[in-house]
């Protein structure tokens, strides 16, 4: 499965989480709290973007070991296992490929690609396009140069601040920080924006790599 085919998977079972709000909100009794539905959504969009960043960098770095595509500045600064390197010396060229792929794979099981920050740096392992801007210019065709570092800083921030509540709810509760320790207010229309965003922010980043590729 390409990336974009994996991250259809997970998004569709993030969608599954949306019927179910609706269903419960509107047939459930007192005792449920359709609300947390909506912030397991949250946590589920953001790991859906992580999951599609995840499998881009890591086929398309297996793509550069087959010379498939060429390599970038990061790349030829990614390390492996001295284990890693001896067999995919001296093995045949698919054995060598399944030697890096299992090594990338391991480092990157303990990496989360979900901040702005975080991504470019991912991006660069196999890509040399400027992604923030690229990303800005592909959802604002035609904007002004000038325009384009102030879109792409408001996407970053955007992104920051999805990715953050993700965090406090995955992480701290959703609790606020007063007492009692209530839980922040989320509501369908939040959830609804932070689905369109990830969703418009994978198309353009799939498709802003892509483009970047040599003929």
């Amino acid at each position: 499965m390409n990336p974009r085919q994996i991250f259809d998977e997970a998004w569709g079972r993030a969608d599954m989480l949306t019927v179910i709000h609706t269903f419960v909100a509107r047939r459930g009794t007192g005792a449920l709290r359709p609300d947390e539905l909506l912030r397991a959504e949250w946590v589920a969009r953001v790991s859906a973007l992580d999951l599609f960043i995840h499998e881009l960098v890591a086929q398309r770095m297996l793509k550069i070991i087959s010379q498939e595509l060429p390599q970038t500045a990061a790349f030829t600064r990614f390390r492996v296992s001295t284990d890693t390197a001896a067999r995919m010396a001296v093995g045949p060229a698919t054995a060598a490929q399944a030697a890096f792929d299992l090594d990338l794979r391991e480092q990157f099981s303990t990496l989360t690609f979900q901040m702005p920050d975080k991504i470019a740096d991912a991006i660069r392992l196999c890509s040399s396009v400027k992604l923030w801007n690229a990303v800005a210019e592909n959802q604002n065709l035609g904007a002004p140069t000038a325009q384009i570092e102030v879109f792409s800083k408001n996407i970053k921030a955007t992104l920051s601040l999805i990715v953050g509540r993700r965090n406090k709810i995955a992480h701290e509760g959703d609790l606020q920080p007063g007492v009692p320790r209530e839980p922040w207010p989320i509501s369908e229309s939040d959830v609804a924006e932070v689905r369109n965003f990830i969703q418009c922010l994978v198309i353009s980043i799939d498709s802003v790599v892509a483009a970047a590729d040599p003929p």
